[in-house]
């Protein structure tokens, strides 16, 4: 729920550093350790949902009447470990008598309950059983998280990844898919019921979580809340507009505050343990993200860094359905995260999701041809300037029927004269055709027929295509659109297929054992595009590609 309290994340996580998750034992260990409480899963049969042994009040939205609040209440109000604590009202009456918890006074306790001024742990816990007790367990993310222990050799000390894959390993190089924002384990999921979701299109007002998978394959522990303490593990989940590498962008919430309403980006995981896995959120309020999107956007075209083509950044951000492009990022406490310009498949650190359906309604048949445009920006991957590195090649890759679709790029006026006009070194176009105003003016599309006021329109001719550019500074976009011409008439409801986007860039990567670089021709970023049909006089519409 907007405004609320995530349970798992801000709550059930802090839960297991009070009581034992970290060494596996008593509450930490599975059915409890012989307590009768299990914190290794909050799904667990005596988990905090469990019916036995019936932790909380289902349905009744006073805190005192949930065991598990109450205990940790007791404790607040200074009584006894272990002193019997009684409940008088709701479901759980009678029951018990509860133990005053938690014994002593661990690290987790003193931080999230002693410490804070506010937005102490079991007022944020009262507010979320008084709030309706929404299980946002991110059930169907966890259940990616690919087999543990992670197999051997490991590295040496804390080794952190985020999953780019199914059975993510964290090895690099070598394994990851070309299409990595494709199969990266970064998902949104529902507030209202941790289920993860693939919304057509993004709206204001709408919340979601954005869920990733990590994982440690060194050999040695990681978390501050280890009962020996080890390295911090710090995350951080950052929203850009819809790109190849990189573009403007937020950092998003994290969902450990227990303040709903703070902005620190950084989600510290409290334990990791060699060669396991675990996931960490992010609160992502699409108004909010959108706002600081387009402050971004707007900074980079006041700089002179970015043509959006004739349109405003409000514009380029709502005229058409939104999609954004998502980055987890991990670090050692006092280290650094992944520079935005990095790829997945060379720095384990990070791992990005860039994936959108384009969802066709085979009744809509007022249109015949239609076209649909989906603005994106590209931005120069981070590189060694080394001489031979830094050249970009763009390219599609569909193998959507012909008779039905037809492929577009557009590009913003200021970019073609930039590169193309002039004929400048190292830049062309192949396996397009660019249409002229006389073509566009007869396609029978109207004010379609360009995503911006100011673009230069490429038809996709075939498969053997690219757009070469040089290498270009830093922190310079280029705004351009990728449009999908379909004819209804020729479509029967079902998966069509997936157009593939892909940023190719020659980058330096150090050989092993030496202090030398090669040039290398690396997938540096790219999105996907789901296509479907649906008839819903069918009931095909919402299906997943």
């Amino acid at each position: 729920m907007p405004g609320q309290p995530s349970f798992y994340f801000t709550l059930f996580k802090k839960f297991q550093v009070v009581d034992h998750a970290q060494d596996g034992t008593f509450h930490g260990a599975a059915g409890g350790g012989g307590t009768g409480f299990d914190l290794t899963d909050p799904n667990a049969p005596l988990g905090v949902f469990s019916a036995a042994p019936g932790v909380l009040a289902p349905g009744d939205p006073a805190p005192a009447d949930s065991p598990l609040w109450a205990v940790l209440n007791s404790k607040v109000a200074g009584n006894p470990d272990f002193s019997p604590v009684t409940i008088s009202a709701g479901p759980r009456a009678g029951s018990g008598p509860w133990p005053t918890m938690p014994p002593g006074t661990p690290p987790a306790w003193t931080d999230f309950q002693l410490s804070p001024a506010s937005n102490k742990l079991v007022d944020v816990f009262a507010s979320w059983i008084s709030g309706g007790q929404v299980n946002d367990v991110p059930t169907t993310a966890i259940g990616t998280t690919p087999p543990a222990p992670i197999p051997g050799p490991l590295d040496p000390g804390v080794s952190l990844f985020v999953c780019s894959m199914p059975g993510d390993t964290g090895v690099r190089p070598g394994g990851v898919p070309a299409n990595y924002w494709a199969t990266s384990l970064v998902f949104l999921v529902d507030q209202n019921t941790g289920a993860t979701v693939f919304p057509a299109t993004l709206t204001a007002g709408s919340e979601y979580n954005l869920v990733a998978v990590i994982g440690n394959r060194g050999n040695t522990d990681g978390g501050t809340y280890l009962t020996s303490p080890g390295p911090g593990i710090e995350t951080s989940g950052i929203v850009m507009v819809w790109n190849t590498v990189d573009s403007p962008g937020v950092e998003l919430p994290s969902l450990s505050n227990l303040d709903v309403t703070a902005t620190n980006p950084i989600y510290e995981q409290y334990f990791l343990k060699s060669a396991r896995y675990d996931v960490v959120g992010f609160r992502l309020n699409v108004q909010t993200v959108y706002d600081g999107i387009i402050a971004a956007i707007n900074q980079a075209v006041l700089g002179g860094t970015l043509n959006l083509g004739g349109l405003t950044a409000d514009q380029w951000v709502h005229g058409q359905p939104a999609h954004l492009c998502a980055k987890v990022v991990i670090r050692q406490q006092g280290g650094v995260f992944p520079n935005f310009g990095d790829t997945p498949i060379n720095n384990k650190a990070l791992a990005q999701k860039n994936l959108a359906p384009f969802d066709i309604n085979v009744q809509d048949d007022h249109l015949v041809p239609n076209i649909n445009w989906k603005n994106f920006i590209v931005g120069q991957p981070f590189f060694l300037k080394l001489p031979g590195a830094g050249a970009n090649r763009l390219s599609l890759e569909t193998q959507l029927p012909l008779d039905a679709f037809q492929v577009y790029v557009g590009i913003t006026q200021d970019a073609y004269d930039r590169f193309f006009r002039d004929g400048q070194k190292g830049a062309a176009i192949k396996g397009f055709k660019q249409l002229s105003r006389k073509e566009l003016c007869e396609s029978n599309l109207g004010d379609r027929a360009k995503p911006f006021p100011q673009a230069v329109v490429l038809r996709w001719e075939n498969k053997d295509n690219a757009i070469e550019l040089p290498a270009f500074p830093e922190k310079l976009y280029l705004g351009m659109s990728l449009g999908i011409e379909y004819n209804v008439k020729k479509i029967k409801p079902g998966n069509l297929g997936e157009i593939n986007f892909v940023h190719h860039c020659l980058i330096p990567r150090l050989v092993p054992g030496t202090k030398c670089f090669e040039i290398e021709d690396t997938v540096a970023g790219g999105f996907t595009i789901l296509v479907r049909a649906n008839d819903p006089f069918r009931g095909t519409k919402g299906k997943r590609a």
